[in-house]
């Protein structure tokens, strides 16, 4: 599978860095539908994939810390 860089292309980006850069992009179609219930399920898909980014960032800083 090819990797995947980011909107500048400097770095490879990771899934849930790309998911989360779709869904925002998904997030003001979704606004303007206008249903309270399909935007609050959003916004929880949204919570976790920045919950699985912060998991990424923190291995991440431990890799680094453990020469």
């Amino acid at each position: 599978m090819p990797e995947r860089h980011t909107s500048n292309g400097d770095a490879p980006a990771s899934a849930a860095a790309r998911a989360a850069a779709r869904c925002l992009e998904a997030r003001e179609a979704i606004g303007q539908i206008g249903d309270p219930t399909v935007q609050t399920l959003f916004d929880l898909l949204l919570l976790q994939i920045g919950r699985n980014l912060a998991e990424e960032i923190q291995g991440d800083s431990r890799i680094g810390l453990v020469d």
